[in-house]
């Protein structure tokens, strides 16, 4: 079982868990006792992990930068889950047409339907996505410059939405009826393409953006400390987005943070992060901690099983 609550608002939400007769993991939620979905549940109590595995926001694959902005969004944004969802069943609908279709057993007119769908779906999503990548651009440059002067931060936003497009989202602020135009005219001129390798080539379920360190792709050029402060500064501003956004301070959950990091960075890091109102720091190296500068924070410590209050 898992509680967190939050007394100004007199939330409490409760996570349990079971083991069914085949060992599968059953969860279920409740907000202040009541059985909830899913959807439902997320964005009552706000968090912001990060650990070291964070670095591969940087240099891994689209679908972990992908993960951290449907993260950030859904819990800044009640809908954005159901908006997830509902794209993600048009998606997989239209594939379905498009298998049939190279199979000869649909008619490739019947995409049409299938394209308005998914550019009225999509659209809300590239829009969210675009909204907050530039904010977020701006916060991390900030946080980032903040932790170490000579690192300049940018983020660029690569929706992919078909061809020379994204500069649309690059030079403007396109709306979401304009999303959705472009979106449909570019699915459009993609049916050949999609029929033959059955599937939808262009969306939001293929995304990204891209982190530009000194002007370059970060995950060339940043070396590991220097991807652990962007990555970190990344994440400061998810913290500080939900904030702003929902006027609750987030729970920080920071695990091995220190590690890597020279003492000057540890002090700057610990003077961001006591902004926040709870934060749980984990550390296989308790000296890593300067406990003057985390006056009234509670250390536990854990051995052979056992949890200490030290």
């Amino acid at each position: 079982m898992g509680i967190a609550e939050e007394k100004n608002r007199n939330i409490k939400a409760q996570i349990d868990y079971d083991i069914s007769k085949n060992s599968d993991l059953i969860k279920t939620f409740r907000i202040n006792g009541v059985l909830v979905s899913n959807q439902e549940f997320v964005g009552n109590i706000n968090s912001v992990f990060f650990d070291t595995d964070d670095i591969s926001i940087i240099s891994g694959p689209p679908l972990i930068r992908r993960k951290y902005l449907n993260i950030l969004l859904s819990q800044i944004n009640n809908d954005h889950v159901k908006n997830l969802q509902r794209y993600q069943k048009v998606l997989f609908q239209r594939n379905s047409l498009l298998k049939n279709i190279k199979d000869g057993k649909s008619n490739e007119k019947e995409i049409e339907f299938w394209d308005n769908r998914l550019s009225e779906e999509a659209a809300n999503i590239f829009f969210e996505r675009n909204k907050i990548i530039k904010t977020i651009k701006n916060s991390s440059k900030e946080f980032a410059r903040n932790f170490n002067e000579k690192i300049n931060l940018n983020i660029k936003y690569l929706p992919k939405i078909g061809r020379n497009s994204e500069n649309k989202f690059l030079e403007e602020e396109p709306s979401i009826d304009e999303i959705k135009l472009i979106f449909y005219q570019a699915l459009k001129k993609t049916h050949s393409r999609d029929i033959d390798q059955r599937i939808t080539t262009i969306g939001p379920h293929r995304d990204d953006f891209e982190i530009i360190f000194n002007d370059a792709p970060a995950s060339i050029t940043a070396s590991r400390g220097q991807s652990r402060i962007i990555s970190l500064s990344l994440k400061l501003s998810e913290a500080k987005e939900i904030k702003n956004i929902t006027e609750r301070k987030p729970i920080l959950i920071l695990d091995d943070i220190f590690s890597e990091l020279d003492e000057k960075m540890r002090t700057k890091v610990v003077t961001e992060i006591l902004d926040f109102d709870q934060i749980l720091l984990s550390t296989a190296d308790i000296s890593l901690i300067d406990k003057t500068k985390i006056m009234d924070g509670k250390y536990f410590s854990i051995n052979d099983g056992k949890v200490n209050i030290d």
